[in-house]
């Protein structure tokens, strides 16, 4: 039984490092302090016993907890300091601090082997809390590019096995 209670704490230390070496890597592009000030407002240990509980992955787990993240930093951003984020993304000016620190957290998310579903939820959080756009909101705007990718990839498949070409269908 003490074995047992051994190999179990092996465990939850093997997994708390894991996602805590991903988050270290995730927002390594941002200033050094930021990442643990925000641990600490977020309390993310319940959501990673949750996460190793419900048996997902350290990484999945560790980017679930970036969205938490991702959240508590664009929320402390004011009105003007979001809009210069956003126009940074559309500029893809490298001058703005955040968004140096976001577009290293995109590249690193890519590299994590997690689903790509999660990754495209990190990206459409982030856009959605730049807009200012609500949770329901922003789970929604995923849900509905899930259904266009799902339906875009069904139908070109049909296509395929129909022999039509892409260009006839349109």
């Amino acid at each position: 039984m003490f074995q047992a209670l051994l190999e179990k704490h092996a465990t939850n230390r093997a997994y708390k490092k894991t996602v805590d070496d991903c988050l270290a890597v995730l927002f390594c592009g941002f200033p050094e302090d930021l990442l643990p000030s925000l641990r600490q407002r977020v309390g993310d240990w319940s959501l990673l016993r949750q996460g190793q509980a419900e048996g997902t992955n350290a990484r999945t787990c560790s980017v679930q907890v970036a969205i938490l993240l991702i959240r508590k930093i664009v929320a402390s951003m004011g009105e003007q300091e979001r809009h210069d984020l956003a126009q940074a993304f559309v500029r893809d000016d490298a001058s703005n601090p955040a968004y140096r620190g976001f577009k290293y957290l995109f590249r690193v998310v890519e590299h994590l082997q997690v689903p790509p579903a999660l990754v495209k939820y990190l990206k459409t959080e982030v856009a959605g809390q730049l807009r200012g756009m609500s949770q329901p909101a922003i789970f929604n705007a995923w849900v509905e590019s899930q259904i266009d990718g799902s339906m875009g990839r069904l139908r070109e498949r049909c296509l395929a096995e129909a022999g039509f070409k892409k260009d006839l269908w349109q």
